[in-house]
């Protein structure tokens, strides 16, 4: 009789890094500040140094690069610096649009996206 062992090898692949973005809402006035931070943890919790680019995207396509596309650094959480805030212009009003954060952290990138469509 022929013995069939079986072996079952489970690889658990954890990502480096958690990334996760805050905003008070999907819908915000135009020329009006949107508030928004950004977190970088290691999988325990705890903050790390991180690095963030933003754009926007309309059906996937980049239209727009938040702050000239500048990178941030940061540790832990980042925001805007106040009355540097996000502001959606008039003749964005009514278009849905991704808003997308680019974190880097011990060499990998997380996209963060978050659909806006200001009023």
């Amino acid at each position: 009789m022929l013995g069939v062992i079986a072996l079952l090898v489970v690889v658990v692949v954890s990502a480096p890094f958690k990334a996760t973005l805050h905003a008070p809402t999907h819908t915000p006035r135009t020329n009006t500040p949107w508030v928004i931070s950004i977190r970088a943890t290691d999988p325990e919790g705890r903050p790390i140094r991180a690095r963030v680019t933003m754009r926007f995207l309309f059906a996937g396509v980049p239209v727009g690069k938040v702050d000239n596309g500048r990178v941030y650094t940061f540790t832990g959480t980042w925001r805007e610096k106040k009355g540097q805030e996000i502001e959606f212009p008039a003749t964005s009003r009514g278009q849905r649009l991704t808003f997308q954060a680019l974190v880097t952290a011990r060499r990998h990138t997380i996209k963060l996206n978050y659909w806006v469509q200001p009023r």
